[in-house]
């Protein structure tokens, strides 16, 4: 028994770096999505988050380059979110054992 305390001990242990690994992660990266508003017969491109309450719209230049970058940013923050979220329940699991 003592041996199954201790390894569940260091799963806690690797989990909770894991969590505060991807922490960081997700406050580097970009929040929202991009959101494309015609404007006439052109397309434009703008940033759409929340901040606090509110929901905050920026405009983003026209380069394909830039928002295709944007857009994998934004696609890897939400894979770290839902890391997070599997990580975080699994901590709750493991809570039980301990």
């Amino acid at each position: 028994m003592v041996i199954l305390k201790e390894v569940f001990k260091e799963e806690k242990e690797r989990l909770l770096k894991m969590k505060e690994f991807y922490m960081e992660k997700v406050l580097e990266l970009p929040k929202g999505n991009i959101v494309f508003k015609n404007r006439g017969n052109k397309k434009y491109p703008y940033l759409v988050y929340r901040e606090a309450n509110k929901v905050k719209t920026d405009y983003l230049k026209n380069n394909e380059d830039e928002l295709k970058e944007l857009g994998l940013k934004i696609k890897k923050r939400k894979k770290y979110i839902k890391l997070l979220k599997e990580i975080k329940k699994d901590l709750k699991a493991l809570g039980k054992h301990i």
